[in-house]
């Protein structure tokens, strides 16, 4: 997956915040993400942001990275305010080695942790389609958890 650096999504997104005692963010319209089971503080977590079906898995509308310097149990929080309803769906990778893309063993197995919005079964090496991933924004606040997956 190719990633742009944090912050690079001026024109939709507003701000990427991880979540801390910020009550404008906490007061705000958007997306609360919660991604859980990161095995450990190494590397980067990758967000890539999809608005439909165009360009999934490979080249996501937005795009960024995040330290997993605020970890904790495992957990990350973070705000990604939406300025419009829409369809979207997440794409998470677990960078441990900050090289920007998924590693295989053998070019076969996932080394590193991947996850999807709505959390779909994993049943082949392919990603799912879009339509397991997706989720419908109608304004608000949106909480959506994905769990990331080791193999």
């Amino acid at each position: 997956m190719k990633y742009v650096c944090l912050l690079l999504i001026q024109s939709f997104f507003a701000v990427i915040n991880p979540l801390k005692d910020n009550r404008q963010t906490l007061n705000s319209d958007g997306i609360y993400l919660i991604i859980s089971n990161i095995r450990n503080t190494n590397g980067l977590i990758q967000v890539g942001v999809f608005e439909s079906e165009k360009g999934y898995p490979d080249n996501p509308a937005y795009s960024f990275s995040l330290s997993k310097d605020t970890i904790s149990s495992g957990r990350l929080r973070l705000f990604i305010p939406v300025k419009s309803p829409g369809s979207y769906g997440l794409s998470i990778l677990d960078d441990e080695n900050r090289n920007g893309k998924m590693d295989y063993i053998f070019g076969i197995k996932p080394k590193e942790g991947f996850g999807f919005s709505n959390n779909p079964k994993i049943t082949s090496r392919k990603p799912p389609p879009f339509m397991q991933t997706n989720f419908k924004f109608s304004g608000g606040k949106k909480p959506v958890s994905v769990r990331m997956v080791y193999i």
